[in-house]
């Protein structure tokens, strides 16, 4: 439910801190990365992905899904500070 409003513009959906970066010497121009982002963030108009970073959650999906290691997370500060389950974890003595 949330993704499917987050599609039709109601943000119910925090990024990750992060987004995908392509590295363009790797990218083969596959369209894995394209088939699997839920965000639709990613296109290859040219035979290469680009990251469209205002779309991109951060998630992580793409760099799964390729199969030539061409795509990574990169730390995005304007989109907020990443949440870091295990330092909460530990100062809840968890």
């Amino acid at each position: 439910g949330a993704m499917r409003a987050h599609r039709n513009g109601t943000p119910m959906l925090a990024s990750s801190g992060f987004v995908s970066h392509v590295d363009q010497a790797h990218c083969t121009g596959c369209g894995a990365c394209t088939e699997f982002c839920q965000f639709g963030a990613l296109t290859a108009p040219d035979g290469l992905a680009v990251v469209d970073t205002a779309r991109c959650m951060g998630c992580g999906v793409c760099a799964a899904k390729c199969e030539y290691e061409a795509i990574s997370l990169r730390r995005a500060p304007d989109k907020g500070e990443p949440l870091e389950i295990h330092k909460l974890m530990m100062a809840a003595g968890l």
